[in-house]
């Protein structure tokens, strides 16, 4: 094939080539981009969901510690009547205090202590005094106007705002859900970033009105309720929910008791709620007259004092297999109403510090496998279709080169049996002369004959319907059997062989006429390029190689080069220019001579040599 035609086959093939990946490209980062996207909604969704559950039950456990603050009792009457479990309090619990307007804070339950319990809690008494102290110098240092009681007071009055903007129905906007299910389903509408949103603003003021169920009206529904939520890990032992049950009656002290709120005062956490106490003259007391008691109504703060420290390792604990990484910031009062991810028991907010992204995604992709085959498909098609350019190309190229220098081995015995035949027709030839033309003329022959059958022979063997005649002979046997004929073509080059006596116990089993043409061939390559070696002789010999046996033929001539040992065995490898100016051939003999031994079960090997060509034929022993 011209090289300008040549090159149009490749660009042809390579603009092809170029588009075919392009599109596979293009469509691979499509499939790509939709799997990423899609793998990014569901571990949103899945982290949302996730979410949702962790503030279930952070809000569940929340619940029922503010439900055991707020059954503690307000009257420091009741607190004496259970001054022996004073000192069991729980880990995130700090200091119970009180304080009456114009007041300073103080411990009901150190007051509750019997005297003579006082030496065996000194350590307790003293821790809690301590604690006592440190809360005086909290408030003294927190920049808000006002004395002790006034910013307690006004603390608990935000916690109870707070709470009351907090919302407790499903938002309006839930409508907007039921649209998306009737345009989506399944894991559609699961993935869908508003739909998640919207669940977790209705979750959130389902949990709130739980809460408030549970916390403010001692309902047990909303305790079932928070609890069904929590049903995959039960609440730690360190903060069992306590029983729902109705908040106890006020006693004759008591006028009204609020409900315990969390707040934040100074950077630390608290419950705060508001009673208000009747007058010791006003209590309700048999045969007692009460004259416009509520003139005299006394106002008290009572609160907890919470380590949030403490209390965020709690509630963090119940979430680790849903939310590992996640934390508790303070949520200041106001900020909660409309997050949904704040806790409704507590001021804080849930940072998860997870990306959808990093959430577990599943190890492999519905379109991987697929994917993969198929850029498997599209390179082996285009690697398949480059060597299959390639070969059809080189065969046409051998085409080529076979038919040039076919032409040239024909035209050159075919001038010389024109020539000669044309002076010996017209008598132009002495009669002393005749027989060198007679001769000439016969060798031409010969090699026109020779040429033949090894276009013939490597025809057979291409189609594959190559005939042989196997059978069991000793290599003296096989070797002398072609002396004659090789001696004879050795000769016409002023070449002699040299054959080396033949071990007559080494025998194979071959097909004769195969072997006998491969050394033929061997023979006829030594006539042709070391004719004009010293000394003029081409040797044969015989050895035993393990389990094989080879025959050596070498020459003295000009040798191979290393770099072409492996282009001579390859068919037609002579172009019509090289077949002009080298010795007569067509590039055959060497490939057939192979081909033929590996037919045999042998194989034909250019082998270094110190001087000339050497072919080693090795052949199975028999």
């Amino acid at each position: 094939m011209k090289p300008a035609r040549g090159w149009i086959v490749w660009s042809a093939l390579a603009v092809c080539a170029v588009l075919v990946l392009g599109a596979m490209t293009w469509l691979t980062r499509g499939v790509l981009a939709a799997e990423r996207e899609r793998a990014t909604a569901e571990a949103r969704a899945d982290l949302e969901e996730r979410t949702r559950l962790a503030l279930w039950r952070m809000d569940a456990l929340g619940a029922a510690i503010m439900l055991r603050e707020n059954r503690y009792p307000a009257d420091p009457g009741e607190i004496r009547a259970t001054s022996q479990t004073l000192t069991n309090n729980p880990p995130e619990v700090l200091l119970r205090f009180q304080i009456r307007k114009g007041g300073v804070p103080t411990s009901p339950e150190l007051d509750a202590i019997h005297p003579e319990d006082a030496a065996a809690n000194a350590q307790w008494i003293g821790q809690r005094k301590e604690r006592l102290q440190n809360l005086r110098d909290l408030l003294a240092a927190n920049p808000l106007p006002g004395d002790e009681w006034t910013q307690l007071n006004s603390a608990a009055n935000e916690g109870q705002v707070s709470w009351a903007n907090v919302p407790k129905n499903a938002p309006a906007g839930q409508s907007f859900n039921a649209l998306l299910r009737q345009n989506k389903t399944g894991d559609a509408l699961r993935q869908d970033a508003d739909y998640q949103e919207h669940n977790s603003v209705s979750e959130r003021a389902q949990r709130a009105k739980a809460v408030a169920q549970t916390v403010d009206n001692g309902d047990q529904g909303g305790q079932q309720q928070l609890e069904a939520a929590v049903t995959q890990q039960p609440a730690s032992s360190a903060s069992q929910p306590v029983a729902s049950q109705p908040v106890p009656p006020l006693t004759p002290a008591l006028a009204a008791v609020s409900q315990m709120r969390g707040v934040w005062v100074g950077g630390e956490l608290f419950l705060l709620r508001q009673v208000v106490w009747n007058p010791p003259e006003t209590r309700n007391v048999p045969g007692r007259q009460i004259d416009q008691p509520s003139r005299r109504k006394q106002g008290v703060v009572q609160g907890v004092w919470l380590d949030s420290r403490v209390l965020r390792k709690i509630l963090l604990g119940e979430v680790a297999d849903l939310l590992p990484q996640a934390c508790l910031s303070a949520l200041a009062d106001g900020q909660a109403a409309q997050d949904s991810l704040a806790m409704v028991a507590f001021p804080f907010r849930l940072e998860r510090n997870e990306s959808p992204g990093a959430a577990r995604l599943p190890g492999s992709s519905a379109f991987g496998v697929p994917l993969w085959v198929a850029w498997a498909a599209v390179t082996l098609a285009v690697l398949t279709s480059s060597l299959l350019v390639r070969g059809v190309m080189r065969l046409s190229e051998r085409r080529a080169s076979f038919v040039s220098a076919v032409t040239h081995e024909l035209r050159t015995p075919l001038t010389t049996f024109r020539l000669y035949s044309e002076m010996l027709e017209s008598g132009a030839v002495k009669e002393e002369k005749r027989g060198d033309y007679l001769r000439v003329l016969s060798r031409e022959a010969d090699r026109l004959a020779h040429l033949v059958e090894n276009v013939l022979a490597f025809s057979r063997i291409e189609r594959g319907n190559a005939r042989s005649s196997v059978r069991e002979i000793t290599t003296a046997d096989l070797l002398e059997s072609s002396r004659e004929r090789l001696d004879a073509r050795l000769a016409t080059a002023g070449l002699t062989l040299e054959m080396a006596t033949a071990d007559s116990a080494l025998r194979v089993r071959v097909d004769t006429a195969a072997i006998e043409h491969i050394l033929f061939n061997l023979i006829d390559n030594a006539a042709k390029y070391a004719s004009n070696s010293i000394p003029p002789q081409v040797s044969i010999a015989v050895q035993a190689a393990g389990r094989a046996v080879e025959i050596a033929v070498s020459d003295h001539g000009p040798g191979i080069p290393p770099a072409e040992r492996v282009r001579i065995f390859q068919a037609f490898h002579k172009s019509a220019r090289e077949a002009a100016e080298s010795q007569p051939g067509v590039g055959l003999g060497l490939a057939l001579s192979r081909r033929l031994a590996k037919a045999q079960g042998g194989e034909l090997l250019c082998a270094d040599a110190a001087r000339g060509a050497c072919f080693i034929l090795r052949l199975p022993a028999a």
